[in-house]
């Protein structure tokens, strides 16, 4: 029924759209909706047999939402109902942010794709705090995206939501956020950990970008290795030019990244078979997830796809795992 009604209705409605008027517009929606009356509607029963551990925490799906999709704690409470397993929230920062200039996010509805330039528009971490205070038996259930326009900035925020969460994702590849591209190398990516681990035991991914020179992973994980409960989420949108959007570049994800992420996971669970790895971009089916898996894949994360096939994908996705 939910399929039927985004696919025949909901969506119809929401293409009309600007695409991030109709992200807000789902977004207050499920924050308004009351949780219990949720669901009870749309409420998923989890198979125990589709659980998993990730650094000892145990979620009931290994399918996540990926950040972007719930910027600032609104919508993950229903989406969990839904049946995801976990949510990655963010990517906070610490002071609101209005992000780019608009227009900054585009549909390619013939490709199932999405091109953004937002840059980590953000009401900032005290919004976000308060909310998540009203959510505390979330935790369990929740990764904390968080980023920063410096290393102490990061460490601020991992300091203000460590007790919030299984886990931390710090955000350093967004190719939408020039701020960002000064960490993305061996001795940077050592000192925002080696900062971290002096104040927090707290599990940690590494979001890693899209890199067509394969070999340069090597170089982003050797520091990642150094320090105990790091992973790596593999990988951000990829970098395109596009002159429909305002600042006329941005990172495209959807169906056509889901090769490139399998080929990446391929690289780097081959060469660290003990890393924990969570894969993000192009996945959109029971097939793919089964794929990823199988390949070493530890958790996924889904964004674009949810978009377009509704809901409802999430139902499938986790009974595809039951059929394996």
């Amino acid at each position: 029924m939910l399929n039927f009604t985004y696919k025949y209705f909901l969506k119809r409605l929401l293409f009309l759209l600007n695409p991030e008027v109709a992200h807000k517009l789902v977004e207050n929606l499920l924050y308004l909706f009351p949780k219990n009356l949720f669901k009870f509607i749309f409420g998923y029963k989890f198979n125990s047999k589709i659980s998993t551990q990730i650094f000892n925490n145990k979620i009931p799906s290994p399918i996540g939402i990926a950040a972007g999709m719930d910027k600032n704690f609104k919508s993950t409470p229903n989406y969990l109902n839904l049946g995801f397993g976990f949510s990655v929230v963010g990517t906070v920062m610490i002071e609101p942010r209005k992000g780019n200039p608009k227009p900054r996010l585009i549909r390619d509805k013939s490709n199932n794709e999405l091109i953004n330039s937002l840059s980590f528009p953000s009401e900032g971490s005290k919004a976000i705090l308060k909310r998540l205070n009203s959510n505390s038996a979330l935790k369990k259930r929740l990764i904390i995206s968080v980023s920063g326009k410096s290393e102490e900035e990061i460490i601020e925020n991992i300091l203000l939501f460590e007790n919030y969460c299984f886990a931390l994702e710090i955000n350093i590849s967004s190719p939408n956020t020039s701020d960002l591209k000064k960490f993305v190398n061996e001795k940077s990516i050592y000192s925002i950990l080696n900062k971290s681990r002096k104040v927090t035991k707290m599990p940690i991914f590494i979001k890693l970008p899209r890199i067509d020179e394969i070999n340069y992973y090597e170089e982003l994980i050797r520091p990642i290795k150094k320090f105990p409960d790091v992973g790596v989420v593999l990988s951000n949108t990829l970098p395109i030019d596009d002159k429909r959007l305002k600042v006329g570049k941005g990172g495209k994800s959807g169906a056509s990244l889901f090769e490139s992420t399998l080929k990446i996971l391929r690289y780097v669970r081959k060469s660290h078979p003990e890393i924990v790895i969570m894969c993000s971009g192009g996945i959109s089916s029971s097939e793919q997830v089964r794929i990823l898996l199988n390949e070493g894949a530890n958790a996924l994360q889904i964004y674009t796809s949810l978009v377009y096939k509704g809901p409802g994908i999430i139902k499938e996705l986790n009974n595809g795992l039951l059929n394996n």
